[in-house]
């Protein structure tokens, strides 16, 4: 499934040359697959698009916004776009920031219908990782985004 994933992500940044790295992170952080700028840590980078999206949630319950469809962070020179996989995960993207937006997210939105259905086939982690999580023990997100 991971091989399947990673080339969808690769055809959308062929597409789109504005994309400059994408990723599926399921719903606890864990990336799935990945096409990423050269030198972005994988782990660092999922860890990133779970924060968000476990803030960006945080914040429309607190508005009684709905559920959270999309997160926007936007910089001098890149945007980071993350977008909803149904319940089962987000697409997260790198973007230049001048980059036409509303183009960009119809791709985006095209892309996680068509992983929707790949990935909510296997959610169960260990058909991810294996039977083996060993790799796991003593996992913390607060470790990787240096909190105490």
């Amino acid at each position: 499934m991971n091989n399947q994933v990673e080339q969808i992500l690769k055809a959308m940044v062929k597409k789109n040359p504005q994309i400059k790295s994408a990723a599926v992170v399921n719903s606890e952080g864990i990336l799935i697959a990945s096409h990423l700028f050269p030198g972005t840590n994988e782990s660092s980078f999922g860890a990133m698009a779970a924060a968000l999206l476990g803030l960006g949630e945080h914040a429309l319950q607190e508005i009684k916004g709905g559920k959270l469809r999309e997160v926007y962070v936007r910089g001098d020179d890149m945007m980071l776009v993350i977008v909803g996989i149904s319940n089962v995960g987000v697409i997260s993207i790198t973007v230049d920031a001048e980059a036409p937006l509303g183009v960009i997210l119809v791709e985006v939105r095209k892309t996680a219908e068509l992983l929707e259905g790949i990935i909510s086939k296997q959610q169960d982690i260990t058909e991810i990782l294996g039977s083996d999580l060993s790799l796991l023990e003593g996992f913390s997100f607060k470790d990787i985004l240096g909190e105490e």
